[in-house]
């Protein structure tokens, strides 16, 4: 009967005379379903493909691989923390040992998957002096559902500033309809000495941001001197986030009507703040 042991020296052996000949070994083909019968690591395709995980390097991918595979085995051995976070053991001797390679690459590897050093697809945590580090596998997928959360939150957030929208914007046409018309002719005169640079992009700082001169005329009875305002916040913002809006009068209008609901005075700042685009109130 063949040992682990026998296999190993035999492996041993076969590299040995691989890196001394220089010339491929004769493996054999596989027949029929023979490979179902080898433990195989498993590589997420998202680490090799997906954009958020470009900058990962091959060796990094593989480790990765190979901690998630073991915290399924610590999930079975009830290796759970008081938070009922799912933690591995897994030493640098062990993955010089097993990638064959130095400490200094072993260490540099981790560090890359480190939530401190590197992407954060590990965390790692010191028991004290003598004992092992414990890690916990970070769950590549779920900055994607964090992406699909958002995605509802805004779809939902969208649907209520339309209604609003709906209901502000009714409003605010029966007042201007009320006004005297001469306010209006003498307002509609007034605005019209603004100026807007029309190109083959568009408007604001970045020729992004698209009204129609109807859409102009309108907004300037609305907002007053404040449409210069929300344009460049407006072109700022597409530019930064790569977001689209199919309609940017209406993108601007729900800004508009969302800033006089909350009571807050509009800024004259050209472009939001962090803050600002942190929380969620220019989306």
């Amino acid at each position: 009967m063949v040992t682990k042991g026998d296999r190993e020296k035999l492996s041993s052996f076969s590299l040995q005379i691989f890196k001394e000949g220089g010339e491929a070994m004769d493996f054999d083909y596989f027949y029929n379903r023979e490979a179902e019968r080898f433990n195989f690591l498993k590589v997420p395709e998202i680490l090799v493909d997906g954009e958020e995980f470009k900058g990962l390097s091959a060796e990094a991918i593989i480790l990765y691989s190979m901690l998630l595979k073991r915290t399924g085995m610590s999930f079975k051995n009830n290796w759970i923390d008081k938070e009922g976070r799912v933690f591995i053991y897994f030493t640098v001797e062990e993955i010089m040992k097993r990638r064959n390679i130095s400490k200094p690459t072993a260490i540099k590897t981790l560090d890359e998957l480190d939530s401190k050093k590197g992407i954060g697809l590990i965390e790692r945590v010191r028991l004290g002096l003598g004992k092992p580090n414990i890690i916990y596998v970070k769950d590549f997928m779920s900055i994607f559902q964090v992406k699909e959360d958002d995605l509802q939150k805004l779809k939902n957030f969208t649907s209520e500033v339309k209604d609003f929208n709906l209901r502000s914007k009714e409003n605010e046409l029966q007042e201007v309809k009320n006004l005297d018309s001469n306010y209006i002719e003498n307002n509609k005169s007034k605005y019209s000495k603004r100026e807007y640079n029309f190109s083959e992009n568009g408007l604001g700082t970045f020729q992004n941001v698209f009204l129609a001169a109807e859409d102009i005329s309108d907004l300037q009875i609305i907002m007053n001197s404040q449409l210069d305002n929300y344009i460049e916040r407006l072109s700022a913002y597409i530019k930064s986030t790569g977001k689209t809006y199919k309609d940017h009068k209406a993108t601007i209008l729900s800004w508009f009507y969302k800033d006089q609901g909350r009571g807050k005075e509009v800024k004259t700042s050209n472009i939001p703040t962090w803050e600002e685009y942190d929380k969620g109130e220019h989306l």
